[in-house]
């Protein structure tokens, strides 16, 4: 039976969660509008993930009929062998090691921005906190003026909140120089500049992610500036976006699941857990599209080639193959982090490791400055989506504090 569930609608797919359970159960691979094929189950949606031979990148993602160049596409639009070479930059660059060498920064960016909060009163932690802390984080390890951070995370949010990542327009133009020329036109120079440096043998920063981009060569020869654009464009909303949602989910649920902060302070094993049950329950990426390039099957259900296939990640961490009780935040889950939210095999996040980093840090350093009792969700605090269409975040954060004052 085909369905009439857009994945690409924000307003459906954020309220999807009954349609969901209701296509697990019927089928693996739910037939939609517009030669598109919704993977419902978690097996299934890995099995497509690792095929990179019947289902493209580049032909996935955007609205039907919607073509990239190569040149301004971004790593979830590539594929082999240029998405193999630059994603083993970006692994790289965001190893473990350098991860855990960014760590004081994290906790101290942290701490700064949880001070500036008031001791009794009101906040929104979204433009406060979780917003920022990933932001700044991003742009210390790119090496870009943290001056310039908080302009770069506005221009980031309008990106990411238009029609921009489906159409690749917006009002003033296609393509993401003329969509957002303020924004483009800021990186270039900074890709300018770095290039000057390395041209000129001043190598003074080199495992900031910018460089190792510039040193990359695919097949003999070096990403041209556009490409380079795009991926830097790709670390700043793609990369502190997800994480700034996972950090907005986690305080969310910390605050509003009953007993979940109480268990939380002071169990480093059990924050672990809950980071990997937020990212399970509202995945900061609710799924990734793919173009299937050669007849296949899924589940033994028939993709024919030139059709579209969605990897629900967002009904896959819910599949009750897998998951008991899957809808409950259970912080005694075995196997919570068996979710999809940050893809599978070839295409998993390079920046995994960074954005659990920052949401750990995060919520450790406001449980610091806030002791129990002092910080609760506000009266009338709901949860309310970001307006994107792909991903799950609080788009406020409201918040009261009751700290002694002397």
């Amino acid at each position: 039976m085909r369905r009439t569930f857009d994945p690409f609608d924000a307003e459906q797919a954020q309220a999807a969660w009954p349609l969901l359970e209701e296509l697990r159960a019927e089928t693996p691979v739910a037939q939609l509008s517009d030669g598109m094929h919704y993977v419902t189950r978690h097996e299934e949606c890995r099995a497509v993930l690792r095929d990179t031979s019947a289902f493209s990148n580049a032909r996935g993602f955007k609205a039907p009929g919607v073509v990239v160049p190569p040149q301004d596409r971004i790593l979830g639009e590539m594929d082999p062998p240029q998405h193999t070479a630059v994603r083993r930059v970006m692994v790289t660059a965001l190893t473990p090691k350098v991860v855990h060498a960014a760590e004081a920064f994290i906790e101290a960016t942290a701490r700064e921005l949880l001070v500036a909060l008031p001791d009794r009163g009101r906040a929104d932690l979204v433009p406060a906190f979780t917003v920022p802390l990933p932001n700044r984080v991003t742009v210390h390890l790119l090496g870009i003026p943290a001056e310039d951070a908080d302009t770069i995370a506005g221009w980031a949010k309008e990106l990411m909140e238009s029609g921009f990542p489906a159409t690749n327009r917006s009002h003033r133009g296609e393509g993401f120089a003329n969509a957002f020329p303020d924004f483009a036109g800021y990186i270039d120079d900074r890709i300018a500049e770095r290039a000057a440096e390395l041209h000129a043998g001043r190598d003074e920063r080199p495992d900031e992610v910018l460089t190792r981009l510039l040193r990359l060569e695919v097949d003999g020869e070096h990403l041209a500036p556009p490409q380079v654009r795009a991926l830097v464009r790709n670390l700043i909303t793609g990369g502190f976006t997800t994480t700034s949602q996972l950090l907005g989910n986690l305080i969310h649920d910390a605050l509003t699941v009953p007993g979940l902060e109480a268990g939380l302070r002071g169990n480093d094993a059990a924050l672990d857990t809950a980071i990997e049950e937020s990212l399970r329950l509202r995945p900061p990426v609710m799924l990734m599209a793919r173009g299937c390039v050669a007849d296949t099957e899924v589940g033994g259900c028939p993709v024919p080639e030139g059709d579209r296939v969605i990897v629900g990640a967002a009904s896959a961490n819910r599949d009750e193959r897998l998951f008991q009780a899957p809808d409950e935040f259970r912080l005694d889950r075995q196997n919570a982090d068996q979710h999809l939210t940050f893809g599978f095999g070839p295409h998993v996040c390079p920046g995994a490791v960074l954005a659990r980093t920052v949401a750990r840090i995060g919520v450790k350093a406001l449980f610091a400055r806030f002791p129990p009792g002092t910080l609760r969700a506000a009266p009338d605090h709901v949860y309310e989506n970001v307006p994107t269409f792909f991903e799950c975040g609080p788009r406020r954060l409201a918040v009261e504090t009751s700290l002694a004052t002397s």
